[in-house]
Order: structure tokens, then sequence, then C-alpha cells
């Protein structure tokens, strides 16, 4: 395990795992942990022999959202937070080669929630909820949060939901399709590496290009989705692991998949 001051980073066999690691203020995100998180995803997305990512939390929740009392520096907007420090966190996790599991023990709020529903897969404690507490102190959501959680929700429950800084369930979560799976606190990080393990033996082209058409999907239409999938659809047959689990069909074997 690799220790670093906000959070821990360990791999096991093909899975990496985060956590992030300040429970003493319920995993609040400080300027630290936004470069810390940047770098170790940046070096799980950049390590061949990792296939899944789990990101997880010690303590009794995901994340409470921004460190409100780190504040910010002379010269920094709160514009120029997001778009420099957030910014590059979200948008490498969307767009990472491997699989990336939200593992939240309790509660995600604010950014925190933002970047546990830019994960492609979310477990959930059975216990947890989503907190958008924006509008409680003058704000609005950020992070993304407005463009993943209208497409959860729609917009009157979405709207509701910022107004009135709001929180929605565990059960509600699930329901909405926010998140994957419930189960007890105490076994989110163990249903998520497990799920994690899982994955990492399937195919990883074919898992690589399904996020990149779905994350292209919900803006483009049809006829450009059907192209988008064509491409996707030429570079996996063209692996070595489409030809791999040909012949395992035929032998009657499970499929050993290598990336290539």
């Amino acid at each position: 395990m690799t220790s670093y001051n906000t959070l821990e980073y360990s791999i096991t066999g093909a899975v990496a795992e985060i956590r992030l690691n300040r429970p003493e203020s319920l995993n609040s995100v400080n300027r630290e942990m936004r470069s810390e998180l940047f770098t170790v995803l940046q070096q799980a997305n950049a390590d061949p022999a990792i296939r899944t990512v789990v990101l997880g939390a010690n303590g009794r929740g995901f994340s409470s959202g921004a460190d409100l009392s780190e504040g910010l520096l002379q010269d920094q907007t709160v514009e120029d937070q997001i778009l420099d420090e957030y910014g590059p966190i979200l948008s490498l996790i969307g767009e990472m080669d491997k699989t990336v599991i939200a593992a939240s023990p309790g509660v995600m709020a604010g950014v925190g929630a933002a970047i546990a529903m830019r994960c492609d897969l979310v477990v959930m404690a059975d216990s947890g909820s989503l907190i958008m507490a924006f509008s409680n102190v003058g704000l609005v959501p950020d992070g993304g949060a407005s463009w993943l959680l209208l497409r959860y929700l729609g917009y009157q429950r979405c709207y509701q939901l910022m107004a009135e800084g709001g929180r929605l369930d565990a059960d509600a979560c699930l329901a909405a399709g926010i998140v994957n799976k419930l189960v007890p606190a105490d076994q989110v990080m163990t249903a998520a590496l497990e799920w994690a393990q899982a994955l990492a033996l399937r195919a990883p082209v074919a898992l690589r290009e399904m996020k990149k058409i779905l994350r292209q999907a919900a803006d483009r239409s049809y006829d450009e989705v059907v192209k988008i999938e064509a491409q996707a659809q030429n570079i996996c047959v063209g692996t070595a692991d489409v030809k791999e689990a040909m012949q395992a069909f035929f032998e009657k074997r499970p499929p050993v998949f290598r990336g290539e």
C-alpha cells in the first residue's frame, strides 16, 4: 500500500484501490486531496496491468464535499478552482481506459457526490445518502452534478433537490439509477472490490470501448452512435481476445482475456 497525506493507494492483481483518507472531516476535499487524487488516477490509468479501479473512502462517508474551511488562494477564483483542480479529476475518470467503481460507505455530498457519480459504477451503503446542500449556503451545484442529476431525475425532481438543498436516501438513489448496488455499510468496499475483480476478468478492450460509446451516446444522434459502435466493433474484432473467446466457446472453457 502506498500512503499519501489524504488518501491510500494499493494494487491487488489487476485491481487498483484508492481510499479517500480524511475521515475526521468526512473526507472533505481540500487542495492536497485534489492534487493527490489526480496523481493517483493518472498512475492507475497508465499502468497496463490494472484493469479496474475502486474509489472508496475510510470512515463513515464517501465525502462531505469541498473543504469550506480551506477557502481560496488570493490569486484564485472559485471558477479557477473548479476548472483547474476538480475539472482534470472529473475528466480523467470519464476518459480512463479502466472501469472505475465508486464505493460509498455513507453520505456523499456536494462535489464528493459529483465525483462518485462520474464513476462508471457505484456501490453505496444501504444506510447512505446523496446530499445536494449547495443552496443552503447560497451556492449552486458544481463538478457536473447538475448535468448528471438532470439525466437521472428529470428536470422537476432535479430542481427540487437542488433548490431545497435536499437529500436522496439509498433506496431513492438505487431507484433513480444513480447507484448500482446497495449493501450494508461494513461490506461496501468488499462488494466493490469483488465486483472489480470479476470485471477485471472480462475483455479489457471491449469494456474500454463500451465506456467510450456510452460517454458519447448521451449527446449524439442515433445515427452517430451507430457509427461509433461500428468503429468500436471493428477495433474489438481485430483483437486476440475475440479469437480467444471464440476458441474458449468451442472448447467449453472460460476465456482468458489479455487485453490484446
